[in-house]
């Protein structure tokens, strides 16, 4: 039976338990699971984009690039007139990789042409490796700009145009680099002399050239990046809360706030497609790697496999329609062997009297609700500290405040949604560390989220949004009656809620008010709070 109150605003004293952002169950997905190449030798690092698997073939001291295709099976070399081919990527119908004669050079081969493999920006006595594409954009490590091995740069090629860009200038080893579907961003690791103390970085294309930044800092030890063009996922050890690990991080291009998929184990090598990120688990008490999936739009863990060999080298690829094909590396009988799995993601959905739940308990153990931002604040000195950050969201969610996150509690705060209020100052409080409210975003997906903190230095809070996950049936029932004022505020038949009541109200009816409730008037970007806080002095957003 659905609870009656559809929005309810909750406060959660100092004696909260710690919040549990990522204790999940893995689940299991339906497929075709398939070996691409188990024949003498070794088969390893495959890579993927739609059908298409490249991948490396050393039998008897020769290295070759092979072709694979998952829906006709054929399986085809690159010639290569017996020179040493290795580390490949594919992208569309083109395939890049490594030969090594009498240089070290990257070549480019289009499958479904009887043409040769060509060489990208020939240049005599090369030394360059690990080339990757993404669109028409090919990216490798170059040792020839400095011809030490200990430094080598970062080189991207434009095939449309022919020309070779530098990407990196620096004494550090730049290395693992990764290129987006649109070819517009680079990422790589930036790493000291011994190749420690490593960062991710990323190029973005601004029209005319590339321009480049560091994405992460001093956090921990970044490697392995990837990046689907609206996010990059790396993996990073770090020390938190006295626990040295290993996981899974992302953050969006461009840099902002960072996430964790915070598993117990040892995680790493993500690879991105989509919404999808695959990447190597050792689950605690395992000895080898599985091969695992992890949704970023809803929060859901797949596993792909559970053997007792490590799997690893892993890429995958997201089609418009939703079909997903993951390739990997495994061992057996001496050898190492590619394997692929193909699925179609259904998004999971459950019943509305599952999903139902209240503000506080979405904040407290967000399960499979969906991450879709956050935002952290720090008081300084001065105007009041503001921060804005857009994100992509619709219908029926919770923003729960974390009030002393990486600081005091703050006592003096704002939250607003596309413009409407949603928490105020007098809802911060020295004992109050969690508040919780339901929302409703907005209908064409682009949302803005805002905040506003004063209040003594030193203070601080953080703001995350999720979004409800996705229901398998329409909630049956009478509409609530409650409404939304132009400015955000809530009225309803009763009074909004504070304290820890388990009693209350869910989310569910709000989302039969999704056309009718939001924004009853135009928007106002800002409220008469906001405004009086800018008059004040308030940066402005």
């Amino acid at each position: 039976m659905l609870r009656t109150l559809a929005l309810v605003s909750s406060l959660l004293p100092l004696l909260a338990p710690s919040l549990a952002l990522a204790q999940m169950e893995a689940r299991t997905v339906s497929g075709t699971k398939k070996v691409v190449n188990d024949g003498p030798g070794d088969q390893m690092d495959p890579h993927v984009s739609g059908a298409l698997v490249a991948y490396t073939s050393e039998v008897r001291g020769t290295s070759e690039i092979r072709y694979h295709d998952l829906v006709t099976d054929s399986d085809v070399a690159i010639p290569n007139n017996g020179a040493f081919d290795f580390v490949s990527d594919v992208s569309g119908d083109t395939v890049v990789f490594t030969r090594v004669g009498a240089s070290s050079a990257i070549y480019t081969f289009s499958v479904g042409t009887d043409g040769p493999p060509v060489e990208l920006a020939p240049e005599e006595g090369s030394s360059r490796r690990s080339a990757v594409i993404g669109g028409r954009t090919v990216a490798w490590q170059d040792f020839g700009f400095t011809g030490n091995t200990l430094q080598p740069e970062i080189a991207a090629y434009d095939l449309n145009t022919g020309t070779l860009r530098r990407l990196t200038n620096d004494a550090l080893q730049d290395r693992s680099p990764a290129v987006a579907p649109d070819g517009k961003t680079v990422v790589w690791a930036k790493c000291d002399a011994q190749g420690l103390g490593c960062d991710i970085w990323e190029a973005r294309w601004n029209g005319t050239d590339f321009t480049t930044d560091a994405l992460t800092g001093t956090e921990g030890e970044e490697s392995q990046p990837d990046t689907n063009g609206e996010v990059v996922v790396y993996a990073s050890t770090r020390t938190v809360d006295g626990v040295t690990d290993r996981d899974i991080y992302w953050k969006p291009v461009g840099g902002g706030a960072e996430q964790r998929l915070a598993l117990p184990g040892t995680d790493a090598n993500p690879s991105i497609s989509g919404s999808l990120v695959a990447f190597e688990r050792k689950a605690p008490g395992k000895s080898d790697f599985d091969i695992v999936l992890y949704d970023l739009k809803t929060q859901t863990l797949y596993q792909l496999t559970s053997g007792t060999e490590n799997e690893s080298l892993n890429d995958l690829s997201m089609s418009a329609d939703g079909t997903v094909r993951v390739v990997w590396t495994a061992p057996a009988n001496g050898d190492f062997n590619v394997h692929a799995f193909t699925f179609k993601l259904e998004l999971p959905c459950r019943p509305i009297e599952e999903v139902d739940r209240l503000p506080i308990d979405v904040c407290v153990a967000p399960l499979d609700w969906p991450l879709l931002t956050t935002l952290e604040l720090t008081r300084t000195t001065g105007a009041s500290n503001g921060s804005e950050q857009a994100f992509a969201g619709s219908g029926v969610g919770v923003i729960c405040v974390e009030n002393g996150f990486n600081g005091t509690p703050a006592t003096s705060g704002w939250v607003w949604l596309n413009g409407h209020e949603k928490v105020t100052p007098d809802q911060f409080n020295p004992d109050v560390t969690l508040i919780a409210k339901g929302m409703v975003m907005a209908t064409d997906g682009n949302n803005t989220l805002t905040s506003l903190i004063s209040g003594k230095p030193g203070s601080a809070f953080r703001v995350r949004v999720y979004g409800m996950p996705p229901v398998c049936e329409a909630a049956s029932g009478t509409v609530s009656a409650m409404t939304f004022d132009a400015d955000g505020a809530v009225r309803g038949e009763g009074p909004i809620h504070s304290g820890c009541s388990a009693g209350g109200g869910s989310l569910a009816l709000v989302g039969l008010m999704l056309t009718a409730v939001w924004l009853m008037g135009p928007r106002r970007v800002l409220v008469v709070a906001r405004r009086k806080e800018l008059r004040r002095g308030g940066r402005a957003l």
